[in-house]
């Protein structure tokens, strides 16, 4: 059953909601009103200051069901292993928001298509805006050796991304030591700060185009926004990036997970590649739409 609150006294309906929901906040249930998801009276109203009557009955509804698209872009796959490209805007994994969309629930479906007992166990992550390669095992067992490998560092873990500005040096690397607040936020901060956690990122470029240049970066560690937090604070933010200075707007965050080498399950030492996106080549436009526009 939907959530329902009968008014006891005037009130604003903004107000109203948070007897219906004490634990939600005020963006939450403002997001609520947008998405069309409360009535009163069985009429739909999303004027958050919207007086209601004493008696009135307010009604929350379900976010619409979101469709689980199908899984594309499978790179490997085999009995131990699938290997992917994750489109960026994708979540890898579901928050507690309960989002059905997600990357793993893409593997999922595919994998049950042909084995209902089938599934698909997470080994590492990508953030939802970068798109690229992504493993996932299909036993515990599997999912261990993967995982162990990651832990100790001896996945080479290939990126590229299009960053505004041009590098002084053709290549360097990024040692910083980066701290994450409960609102998933991340920054840059002394060594020796409690909660803090090393991240290594070695960059090379590969093209210079006067507004932007193509890199290729090969990452250490894996912390939440490494690459992002990193490569704005040397100065070059990734293009598509506004939350760390970003300019320039594409569409979407230009990083790609480009390739994975590592120790199949098999004993057998593994590379995989996953093509770049045909975006990331309007990038070395930007030079030219900008003159146009000035």
């Amino acid at each position: 059953m939907n959530p329902k609150y009968v008014v006891e006294e005037e009130m604003e309906l903004l107000d109203a909601l948070t007897k219906v929901h004490p634990e939600s906040s005020m963006r939450t249930l403002r997001h609520m009103l947008t998405q069309k998801r409360v009535t009163v009276d069985n009429m739909m109203k999303q004027q958050a200051r919207l007086v209601v009557k004493e008696g009135a009955s307010i009604e929350i509804h379900p976010k619409p069901q979101q469709e689980i698209k199908k899984m594309q872009g499978v790179i490997h796959e085999d009995r131990e292993i699938i290997v992917v490209t994750k489109p960026a805007g994708v979540l890898t994994v579901a928050t507690d928001k309960m989002e059905r969309d997600t990357l793993h629930s893409r593997v999922l479906n595919h994998l049950q298509r042909s084995d209902a007992d089938a599934w698909g166990y997470i080994v590492h992550r990508l953030d939802k805006d970068t798109s690229g390669i992504i493993i996932f095992a299909k036993s515990e067992e599997s999912k261990k050796h993967l995982q162990d490998q990651f832990s100790e560092r001896k996945v080479m873990r290939w990126y590229t991304a299009i960053v505004e500005g041009e590098p002084e040096e053709d290549e360097g690397s990024a040692i910083h030591w980066l701290i994450e607040d409960k609102n998933l936020r991340v920054w840059v901060v002394e060594e020796g700060v409690k909660g803090s956690k090393e991240a290594v990122t070695h960059w090379f470029v590969l093209e210079r185009n006067g507004l932007t240049s193509k890199i290729e970066l090969d990452i250490e560690t894996g912390r939440r926004h490494q690459i992002r937090v990193q490569m704005a604070e040397l100065g070059h933010p990734l293009v598509g990036d506004p939350k760390h200075g970003a300019q320039f707007d594409p569409g979407r965050l230009l990083l790609h997970a480009t390739s994975l080498e590592f120790i199949h399950p098999n004993g057998k030492t593994m590379t995989l590649m996953s093509a770049i996106p045909p975006e990331f080549n309007r990038a070395s436009k930007l030079e030219e739409e900008v003159e146009k526009n000035d």
